[in-house]
Protein backbone atom coordinates (compact mmCIF):
# COMPACT_ATOMS: atom_id res chain seq x y z
CA UNK A 1 0.00 0.00 0.00
CA UNK A 2 1.32 3.88 -1.28
CA UNK A 3 2.55 6.24 1.63
CA UNK A 4 -0.75 8.18 0.89
CA UNK A 5 -3.12 5.10 1.70
CA UNK A 6 -1.60 5.21 5.11
CA UNK A 7 -1.93 8.64 5.69
CA UNK A 8 -5.34 8.26 4.73
CA UNK A 9 -5.47 5.70 7.19
CA UNK A 10 -4.42 7.14 9.95
CA UNK A 11 -6.45 10.16 9.47
CA UNK A 12 -9.43 8.06 9.99
CA UNK A 13 -8.00 6.34 12.88
CA UNK A 14 -7.80 9.65 14.70
CA UNK A 15 -11.98 10.83 14.11
CA UNK A 16 -13.02 7.12 14.58
CA UNK A 17 -12.49 3.96 16.33
CA UNK A 18 -12.37 0.65 14.32
CA UNK A 19 -12.08 -2.35 15.44
CA UNK A 20 -8.39 -3.65 14.87
CA UNK A 21 -6.34 -5.81 16.85
CA UNK A 22 -3.01 -4.44 18.77
CA UNK A 23 -0.63 -3.56 15.89
CA UNK A 24 -2.72 -3.76 12.94
CA UNK A 25 -1.85 -1.83 10.17
CA UNK A 26 -4.49 0.61 8.54
CA UNK A 27 -7.33 -1.87 6.73
CA UNK A 28 -6.67 -2.33 3.27
CA UNK A 29 -9.15 -0.40 0.89
CA UNK A 30 -12.06 -2.42 -0.52
CA UNK A 31 -10.77 -4.44 -3.35
CA UNK A 32 -6.82 -3.47 -2.89
CA UNK A 33 -4.33 -5.57 -1.02
CA UNK A 34 -1.18 -5.00 1.30
CA UNK A 35 2.40 -5.06 -0.27
CA UNK A 36 5.31 -6.65 1.08
CA UNK A 37 8.90 -6.75 0.30
CA UNK A 38 11.13 -9.18 0.68
CA UNK A 39 14.79 -8.11 0.40
CA UNK A 40 17.30 -10.82 -0.42
CA UNK A 41 21.01 -11.15 0.40
CA UNK A 42 22.01 -12.20 -2.56
CA UNK A 43 19.84 -14.09 -5.41
CA UNK A 44 23.13 -15.32 -6.80
CA UNK A 45 24.25 -17.67 -4.29
CA UNK A 46 21.84 -21.21 -4.89
CA UNK A 47 20.65 -21.30 -1.48
CA UNK A 48 19.06 -17.86 -1.81
CA UNK A 49 17.86 -18.84 -5.05
CA UNK A 50 16.03 -21.95 -3.76
CA UNK A 51 14.79 -19.15 -1.00
CA UNK A 52 13.40 -17.38 -3.69
CA UNK A 53 11.65 -20.05 -5.61
CA UNK A 54 10.19 -20.98 -2.42
CA UNK A 55 9.06 -17.58 -1.08
CA UNK A 56 7.16 -17.36 -4.82
CA UNK A 57 5.09 -20.60 -4.44
CA UNK A 58 4.24 -19.97 -0.96
CA UNK A 59 3.28 -16.49 -2.20
CA UNK A 60 0.49 -17.51 -4.26
CA UNK A 61 -1.39 -18.68 -0.70
CA UNK A 62 -1.57 -15.18 -0.03
CA UNK A 63 -2.50 -13.33 -3.20
CA UNK A 64 -5.83 -11.93 -2.20
CA UNK A 65 -3.98 -10.72 1.00
CA UNK A 66 -0.95 -9.49 -0.33
CA UNK A 67 1.61 -8.85 -3.25
CA UNK A 68 5.01 -10.19 -2.59
CA UNK A 69 8.07 -7.93 -4.56
CA UNK A 70 11.59 -9.35 -3.76
CA UNK A 71 14.46 -7.16 -4.59
CA UNK A 72 18.31 -8.55 -4.82
CA UNK A 73 20.69 -6.68 -2.67
CA UNK A 74 23.55 -8.34 -4.50
CA UNK A 75 25.53 -9.37 -1.05
CA UNK A 76 26.13 -5.38 -0.87
CA UNK A 77 25.20 -4.51 2.64
CA UNK A 78 24.87 -0.89 1.67
CA UNK A 79 23.03 -1.77 -1.18
CA UNK A 80 20.60 -3.65 1.19
CA UNK A 81 20.31 -0.59 3.10
CA UNK A 82 19.42 1.59 0.40
CA UNK A 83 16.89 -0.90 -0.89
CA UNK A 84 15.28 -0.41 2.61
CA UNK A 85 14.98 3.13 2.70
CA UNK A 86 13.43 2.95 -0.69
CA UNK A 87 10.61 0.36 1.06
CA UNK A 88 10.32 2.75 3.34
CA UNK A 89 9.97 5.71 1.25
CA UNK A 90 7.19 3.70 -1.12
CA UNK A 91 5.03 2.89 1.64
CA UNK A 92 5.45 -1.04 1.97
CA UNK A 93 3.51 -2.88 4.88
CA UNK A 94 5.74 -5.37 5.24
CA UNK A 95 9.54 -5.56 4.46
CA UNK A 96 11.05 -9.14 4.98
CA UNK A 97 15.23 -8.53 5.37
CA UNK A 98 17.34 -11.50 4.78
CA UNK A 99 20.61 -9.19 5.80
CA UNK A 100 23.77 -9.22 4.27
CA UNK A 101 25.58 -7.92 8.02
CA UNK A 102 23.13 -7.86 10.76
CA UNK A 103 25.00 -5.26 12.43
CA UNK A 104 24.68 -2.84 9.42
CA UNK A 105 21.66 -3.37 8.60
CA UNK A 106 19.81 -3.30 12.38
CA UNK A 107 19.75 0.68 12.44
CA UNK A 108 18.04 0.63 9.04
CA UNK A 109 15.68 -2.13 9.87
CA UNK A 110 14.89 0.09 13.32
CA UNK A 111 13.61 3.04 10.60
CA UNK A 112 11.28 0.39 9.23
CA UNK A 113 9.55 -0.12 12.33
CA UNK A 114 9.89 3.57 12.82
CA UNK A 115 8.04 4.00 9.46
CA UNK A 116 5.10 2.20 11.27
CA UNK A 117 5.86 -0.77 8.99
CA UNK A 118 5.58 -4.29 9.74
CA UNK A 119 9.10 -5.90 10.11
CA UNK A 120 10.78 -9.19 9.73
CA UNK A 121 14.36 -10.45 9.44
CA UNK A 122 15.20 -13.76 8.36
CA UNK A 123 18.41 -16.22 7.81
CA UNK A 124 19.97 -14.76 9.77
CA UNK A 125 17.18 -12.74 11.97
CA UNK A 126 18.18 -10.05 13.84
CA UNK A 127 16.54 -10.62 17.80
CA UNK A 128 17.49 -7.62 18.86
CA UNK A 129 15.19 -5.39 17.50
CA UNK A 130 12.34 -4.01 20.06
CA UNK A 131 9.14 -4.84 17.95
CA UNK A 132 10.47 -6.97 15.09
CA UNK A 133 9.65 -10.23 14.23
CA UNK A 134 12.11 -12.84 13.26
CA UNK A 135 12.04 -16.04 11.24
CA UNK A 136 15.41 -18.03 11.76
CA UNK A 137 16.83 -21.43 12.65
CA UNK A 138 19.67 -21.71 15.43
CA UNK A 139 22.44 -21.06 13.87
CA UNK A 140 24.84 -21.88 16.57
CA UNK A 141 22.67 -25.60 16.75
CA UNK A 142 23.47 -25.74 13.35
CA UNK A 143 27.16 -26.14 14.06
CA UNK A 144 26.67 -27.57 16.91
CA UNK A 145 25.33 -31.12 15.18
CA UNK A 146 28.40 -30.78 12.55
CA UNK A 147 30.73 -30.56 15.42
CA UNK A 148 29.37 -32.72 17.18
CA UNK A 149 29.80 -35.16 14.64
CA UNK A 150 33.05 -33.99 13.39
CA UNK A 151 34.36 -34.85 16.86
CA UNK A 152 33.25 -38.65 16.49
CA UNK A 153 34.16 -38.79 12.52
CA UNK A 154 37.78 -37.39 12.64
CA UNK A 155 40.74 -39.38 12.30
CA UNK A 156 43.32 -39.26 15.12
CA UNK A 157 45.35 -36.06 14.70
CA UNK A 158 43.03 -34.68 12.07
CA UNK A 159 44.72 -31.94 9.73
CA UNK A 160 42.01 -29.45 9.61
CA UNK A 161 40.59 -26.26 8.25
CA UNK A 162 38.35 -24.43 8.57
CA UNK A 163 36.49 -22.05 6.28
CA UNK A 164 33.77 -19.17 7.20
CA UNK A 165 32.32 -16.01 5.06
CA UNK A 166 30.04 -12.92 5.46
CA UNK A 167 32.04 -11.63 8.11
CA UNK A 168 29.00 -10.00 10.86
CA UNK A 169 26.58 -12.29 9.76
CA UNK A 170 24.69 -13.88 12.69
CA UNK A 171 24.95 -17.35 11.14
CA UNK A 172 28.41 -17.76 10.09
CA UNK A 173 29.83 -16.29 13.17
CA UNK A 174 27.36 -18.98 15.08
CA UNK A 175 28.34 -21.46 13.21
CA UNK A 176 32.21 -20.96 13.46
CA UNK A 177 31.72 -20.49 17.30
CA UNK A 178 30.20 -24.04 17.49
CA UNK A 179 33.25 -25.32 15.80
CA UNK A 180 35.83 -23.69 17.95
CA UNK A 181 33.78 -24.53 20.97
CA UNK A 182 33.02 -27.99 20.60
CA UNK A 183 35.37 -29.53 17.81
CA UNK A 184 38.53 -27.71 18.63
CA UNK A 185 37.82 -27.80 22.00
CA UNK A 186 37.28 -31.18 22.29
CA UNK A 187 39.52 -32.82 19.38
CA UNK A 188 42.70 -31.25 21.17
CA UNK A 189 44.62 -34.24 18.89
CA UNK A 190 43.41 -32.36 15.75
CA UNK A 191 46.08 -29.60 14.09
CA UNK A 192 44.42 -26.85 13.32
CA UNK A 193 45.93 -26.00 9.53
CA UNK A 194 44.44 -22.66 8.84
CA UNK A 195 41.24 -20.65 9.50
CA UNK A 196 39.49 -17.78 7.43
CA UNK A 197 36.37 -16.23 7.21
CA UNK A 198 36.43 -15.22 3.21
CA UNK A 199 34.88 -11.28 2.15
CA UNK A 200 33.90 -12.50 -0.68
CA UNK A 201 31.23 -15.04 -0.83
CA UNK A 202 31.28 -16.89 -3.99
CA UNK A 203 32.83 -20.43 -5.57
CA UNK A 204 35.94 -18.70 -7.25
CA UNK A 205 36.56 -17.33 -3.95
CA UNK A 206 36.77 -20.47 -1.80
CA UNK A 207 38.17 -22.49 -3.94
CA UNK A 208 41.17 -19.93 -4.27
CA UNK A 209 41.53 -20.65 -1.00
CA UNK A 210 41.48 -24.40 -1.04
CA UNK A 211 43.96 -24.12 -3.41
CA UNK A 212 46.39 -21.84 -1.34
CA UNK A 213 45.52 -24.56 1.58
CA UNK A 214 47.03 -27.37 -0.58
CA UNK A 215 50.09 -25.82 -1.74
CA UNK A 216 50.77 -24.93 2.02
CA UNK A 217 49.79 -28.30 4.16
CA UNK A 218 49.71 -30.88 1.53
CA UNK A 219 46.85 -33.68 3.48
CA UNK A 220 43.86 -32.40 4.81
CA UNK A 221 41.82 -34.69 6.69
CA UNK A 222 39.34 -32.37 7.34
CA UNK A 223 37.24 -29.50 6.06
CA UNK A 224 34.86 -27.92 8.59
CA UNK A 225 32.71 -24.87 6.90
CA UNK A 226 29.79 -22.70 7.27
CA UNK A 227 27.84 -23.79 4.30
CA UNK A 228 27.32 -26.29 1.30
CA UNK A 229 28.67 -24.13 -1.19
CA UNK A 230 32.19 -23.47 0.65
CA UNK A 231 32.33 -27.27 1.15
CA UNK A 232 31.51 -27.91 -2.53
CA UNK A 233 34.22 -25.75 -3.70
CA UNK A 234 36.84 -27.40 -1.74
CA UNK A 235 35.89 -30.72 -2.58
CA UNK A 236 35.65 -29.95 -6.22
CA UNK A 237 39.77 -28.33 -6.17
CA UNK A 238 40.93 -31.89 -5.05
CA UNK A 239 38.26 -34.33 -6.58
CA UNK A 240 40.78 -35.64 -9.06
CA UNK A 241 43.75 -36.23 -6.15
CA UNK A 242 43.63 -39.44 -4.14
CA UNK A 243 45.85 -37.58 -1.75
CA UNK A 244 42.45 -36.33 -0.58
CA UNK A 245 39.81 -39.21 -1.15
CA UNK A 246 39.30 -39.84 2.23
CA UNK A 247 39.10 -35.78 3.12
CA UNK A 248 35.73 -35.13 5.26
CA UNK A 249 33.65 -31.84 3.89
CA UNK A 250 30.75 -30.34 6.50
CA UNK A 251 28.51 -27.76 4.97
CA UNK A 252 25.54 -26.24 6.01
CA UNK A 253 21.86 -25.40 4.06
CA UNK A 254 21.03 -29.07 2.62
CA UNK A 255 21.47 -28.11 -0.81
CA UNK A 256 20.43 -30.67 -3.53
CA UNK A 257 23.96 -30.43 -4.48
CA UNK A 258 25.36 -31.35 -1.21
CA UNK A 259 22.90 -34.40 -0.54
CA UNK A 260 24.35 -35.36 -4.28
CA UNK A 261 27.24 -35.28 -3.43
CA UNK A 262 26.86 -36.81 0.32
CA UNK A 263 25.37 -39.98 -1.77
CA UNK A 264 28.37 -40.13 -3.66
CA UNK A 265 30.88 -40.18 -0.70
CA UNK A 266 32.37 -37.02 -1.52
CA UNK A 267 30.96 -35.26 1.42
CA UNK A 268 30.20 -35.81 4.83
CA UNK A 269 27.60 -34.25 6.26
CA UNK A 270 25.15 -30.94 6.02
CA UNK A 271 22.43 -29.05 8.00
CA UNK A 272 19.46 -28.88 6.04
CA UNK A 273 17.43 -25.17 6.49
CA UNK A 274 14.10 -26.42 4.58
CA UNK A 275 13.53 -22.71 2.21
CA UNK A 276 9.47 -24.30 1.84
CA UNK A 277 9.51 -24.11 5.66
CA UNK A 278 11.11 -20.69 5.55
CA UNK A 279 8.86 -19.38 3.13
CA UNK A 280 6.16 -20.68 5.06
CA UNK A 281 6.24 -19.33 8.61
CA UNK A 282 7.63 -15.35 7.17
CA UNK A 283 5.01 -15.71 4.92
CA UNK A 284 2.68 -17.02 7.54
CA UNK A 285 3.84 -14.07 9.93
CA UNK A 286 3.69 -11.68 7.49
CA UNK A 287 -0.31 -12.28 7.17
CA UNK A 288 -0.70 -12.65 10.78
CA UNK A 289 1.05 -9.33 11.32
CA UNK A 290 -0.99 -7.49 8.64
CA UNK A 291 -4.04 -8.25 9.83
CA UNK A 292 -3.49 -7.52 13.36
CA UNK A 293 -3.18 -11.17 14.85
CA UNK A 294 0.13 -10.82 16.18
CA UNK A 295 2.59 -8.23 16.90
CA UNK A 296 5.79 -10.03 17.41
CA UNK A 297 6.45 -13.10 16.16
CA UNK A 298 9.56 -14.97 17.09
CA UNK A 299 10.04 -18.27 14.89
CA UNK A 300 12.53 -20.95 15.18
CA UNK A 301 13.18 -23.29 12.25
CA UNK A 302 14.60 -26.88 12.36
CA UNK A 303 18.33 -27.96 12.08
CA UNK A 304 18.12 -31.33 10.41
CA UNK A 305 21.39 -33.48 9.76
CA UNK A 306 21.79 -35.24 6.59
CA UNK A 307 24.16 -37.68 6.63
CA UNK A 308 25.03 -41.20 4.40
CA UNK A 309 22.81 -42.57 6.99
CA UNK A 310 19.25 -40.71 5.90
CA UNK A 311 20.16 -38.87 2.54
CA UNK A 312 18.12 -41.07 0.89
CA UNK A 313 14.98 -40.20 2.33
CA UNK A 314 15.82 -36.37 1.77
CA UNK A 315 16.65 -36.99 -1.82
CA UNK A 316 13.08 -38.46 -2.05
CA UNK A 317 12.05 -35.20 -0.39
CA UNK A 318 13.87 -33.12 -2.60
CA UNK A 319 12.55 -35.26 -5.99
CA UNK A 320 9.26 -34.54 -4.39
CA UNK A 321 9.59 -30.74 -3.78
CA UNK A 322 11.14 -30.56 -7.27
CA UNK A 323 14.46 -29.58 -6.07
CA UNK A 324 15.73 -32.73 -7.88
CA UNK A 325 14.50 -34.54 -10.64
CA UNK A 326 14.14 -38.43 -10.51
CA UNK A 327 16.76 -39.12 -13.15
CA UNK A 328 19.17 -37.06 -11.25
CA UNK A 329 18.71 -39.03 -8.19
CA UNK A 330 18.45 -42.50 -10.16
CA UNK A 331 21.94 -41.50 -12.12
CA UNK A 332 23.81 -41.00 -8.55
CA UNK A 333 22.24 -43.84 -7.21
CA UNK A 334 23.80 -46.59 -9.86
CA UNK A 335 27.18 -44.14 -9.21
CA UNK A 336 27.20 -45.99 -6.11
CA UNK A 337 26.09 -49.30 -7.08
CA UNK A 338 22.55 -48.92 -6.12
Amino acid sequence: MKAWKKAMALLMASTMVLPMGAGMTAMAEEGEKYEVAFIVRNAADAFVARIINSFEAEAEKYEDLFSLEILDAQADPDKQNSMIETCITKGYDCIIVQPNDGDLQKPYCEQVLDAGIKLITTNAGIREIEGGSWVDADPYEQGKVLADLAVENAPEGARTVIMSCNPGNLHTESRLAAYKDIYVTERDDAEILAEKITDRADEATFMATMEDWVQSFGQIDVVLTIGDTLALSAHEVVKDDDTYKDTQYYGVDGLPEALLAIKRGTMTATVMQDTDEMAQKNLEAAAKLLKGEEEVIESKLDAILITADNVDEYLDYYVEKGALTQEEVDAVRAEVGE
